[in-house]
């Protein structure tokens, strides 16, 4: 039986940046180089979540998302921590892989649909929304799926973000929020994680040719 894998929705995401990235970093754990890292993303996601969960003691949506999304905050708590943490996995038997993935938060539609949402933060207006981000919200919905939780092919991800064009002069860090309504796709998952049984059952893949990682290593493999 092959060794049992252990993926989540940015490690599939790697796997579809640079398969050999990835094989690596599953076969021999070497991982790609990591700089500094920001700890604002971090201090914005706690304060985000506190911010949900204090509404969701209300029975509300918090006020700058009111009226832009449809059904309530989900309101159990004791299920929303669930959904936050690595217990929200599932394990194919056929494939020996574990996928496993963290919310930030869901809604609860009318007809008791449960939805994933994901909060992004942002310097600038967004744009156009990633395909890595379409995909991490299709694992979400899957995820719900194999847990028998009650859910539809809906994502949001509300993405709060600074103007520096159009900044509030006596709130100069006040956030701006956008929702993006993504169409998720399970099938697409499930496919990603045959292609990664097949990958990890194989020799070494090649490298990505837009993966800059590998052209600058250059190590031979």
């Amino acid at each position: 039986m092959p060794n049992i894998i252990t993926v989540s929705p940015s490690s599939i995401n790697l796997f579809h940046e640079c398969p050999k990235c990835f094989w690596l970093k599953q076969k021999q754990g070497i991982s790609r180089p990591s700089g500094p890292m920001s700890t604002l993303p971090n201090g914005m996601d706690y304060t985000l979540k506190n911010y949900y969960d204090e509404w969701r003691k209300k029975g509300k949506l918090p006020p700058m998302l009111e009226g832009k999304l449809p059904g309530k905050l989900l309101p159990d708590q004791a299920r929303i921590a669930l959904l936050r943490s690595k217990r929200l996995h599932y394990f194919d038997e056929t494939l020996n892989i574990k996928l496993e993935g963290m919310l930030d938060d869901a809604l609860m539609l009318d007809n008791n649909a449960i939805i994933p949402i994901d909060n992004k933060t942002r310097g600038f207006p967004p744009k156009e929304t990633h395909e890595a981000h379409i995909f991490q919200m299709s694992a979400y919905t899957y995820l719900l799926r194999k847990n028998n939780y009650p859910t539809q092919n809906t994502a949001y991800l509300i993405l709060w973000y600074l103007d520096h064009k159009h900044m509030n002069m006596d709130d100069p860090l006040a956030f701006n929020v956008a929702i993006e309504e993504v169409h998720t796709d399970p099938e697409k998952v499930q496919q990603a994680l045959q292609d990664i049984r097949q990958a990890m059952d194989d020799q070494m893949p090649p490298f990505a040719i837009t993966c800059e990682f590998c052209k600058y290593r250059n190590i031979g493999y």
